[in-house]
C-alpha cells in the first residue's frame, strides 16, 4: 500500500518539538544566490552557456556534499519541444538524493528550478529571487541533511526549463529515477527570498489538509509571517498558484505537494532582479522554516 494514501491521519499538533535548532548557514545560502544571480551567469536561460555553467556549479556542490547520484549521474538530459520558439531544446536535470535511515524506499523530493529568462534587448534577467532563491536553499538544506540523515530519503532536484512551462519537473514525473509510488511529497520552493510584509506563503494543503495544522503550529514560533492560501477554491486564474510552478506537474500526478513562495514583486520577471534586491533577515528565516518543515514531515510521513 502506497503511504500517502494514509497522510490524512498521521498527523496531530502533539509531537511538534524539533530536536534542537536546525539552520542553515546564512554566509552560504546569501553566497549561493550572489554566485547564480551574478551577470556571467547571463539569465541561466536553458540550454545557453550560463545556463550550462549553473548546472555545472549545482553539479559540483552536489558531489562534494556526498549527494547519492542515480544510475551514477547527476545529470538527467531531457528534450522537449517549445512551441512559442519553434524549436526543440535541451534541458539537464541536476538530481541527487541522501538515503533514509528508517525508510530509504520512501521519498520526499525537494525542488526548485535553476533556470531564468536569459538576456533580453541586452538586458541580463539574473533572476536573483526568481529562483537563484530557491536553488540556494535546495543547496543549503542538502548540505545539512548530508550531515544530518533523515528518516525517509529526500531527493534533491534541481529542475531546468520551469520557465519554459515547468518542462523539466514534466521530463522529471514522465521518467522518474523512482518509482512514482515511492514519492511521498514534493516540497517546492520558488522566489523565497524577499517580502515587504514578512510573508511567506504555503500552497497545496487543500490537497492535503492533514499538513497545515502542524505547519501551521511551526509557525507560530517563526520570525516570519507564513499563510496559506493561493489556491483553489477561492482564488481564480493567476491567483490560484496550483500549477506556477514545478509542484504542479507533481499534483498531475497525484503526488502530494506544498509550494513555498512569495507574491509577485515589481522586479518578477523584469531585469532588476538582482542580489541587491534579496532581503537577506527574510531569506535566511524563510530557508530555516522550510528546513524546519522538512524536518517535520519527515518525521511524521
Amino acid at each position: 500500500m502506497i503511504k500517502r494514501i494514509l497522510l490524512p491521519c498521521f498527523f496531530t499538533l502533539t509531537g511538534l518539538c524539533l530536536q534542537g535548532q536546525p539552520s542553515v548557514l546564512p554566509d552560504s545560502l546569501l553566497a549561493h544566490v550572489r554566485e547564480l544571480s551574478a551577470d556571467r551567469y547571463q539569465g541561466r536561460r536553458t540550454q545557453e552557456a550560463g545556463n550550462l555553467m549553473a548546472g555545472d556549479y549545482l553539479l559540483i556542490r552536489f558531489q562534494a556534499m556526498g549527494l547519492r547520484p542515480f544510475d551514477s549521474s547527476f545529470v538527467q538530459p531531457f528534450q522537449f519541444y517549445n512551441r512559442w520558439l519553434k524549436e526543440s531544446l535541451t534541458g539537464r536535470n541536476i538530481v541527487g538524493y541522501v538515503q533514509g535511515t528508517a525508510h530509504p524506499d520512501q521519498y520526499i523530493v525537494l525542488s526548485a528550478h535553476y533556470d531564468h529568462l536569459g538576456v533580453r534587448n541586452d538586458q541580463i534577467y539574473n533572476g536573483a529571487d526568481d529562483n537563484a532563491s530557491g536553488t540556494g536553499a535546495l543547496l543549503e538544506i542538502a548540505r545539512y541533511f548530508s550531515q544530518h540523515p533523515p528518516q525517509h530519503s529526500i531527493l534533491f532536484a534541481a529542475f531546468d526549463a520551469e520557465e519554459l512551462g515547468l518542462q523539466g519537473a514534466a521530463s522529471f514525473v514522465d521518467e522518474p529515477p523512482v518509482p512514482l509510488g515511492n514519492i511521498l511529497l514534493d516540497i517546492n520552493m520558488d522566489m523565497i527570498s524577499r517580502n515587504v510584509k514578512n510573508e511567506l506563503y504555503i500552497c497545496g494543503t487543500k490537497y492535503t489538509p492533514s499538513f497545515r495544522a502542524p505547519l501551521e503550529k511551526l509557525g507560530e514560533n517563526s520570525p516570519i509571517s507564513i499563510v496559506f492560501g493561493h489556491e483553489e477554491p477561492e482564488p481564480r486564474g493567476m491567483d490560484d498558484w496550483t500549477m506556477s510552478s514545478d509542484h504542479g506537474r507533481f499534483h498531475q500526478k497525484g503526488i502530494p505537494f506544498l509550494y513555498f513562495g512569495v507574491e509577485d514583486h515589481e522586479d518578477y520577471h523584469q531585469p532588476t532582479d538582482d542580489f541587491d534586491r534579496v532581503m537577506p533577515d527574510f531569506y535566511v528565516n524563510a530557508a530555516n522554516f522550510i528546513l524546519e518543515s522538512l524536518l517535520l514531515l519527515d518525521e511524521k510521513l
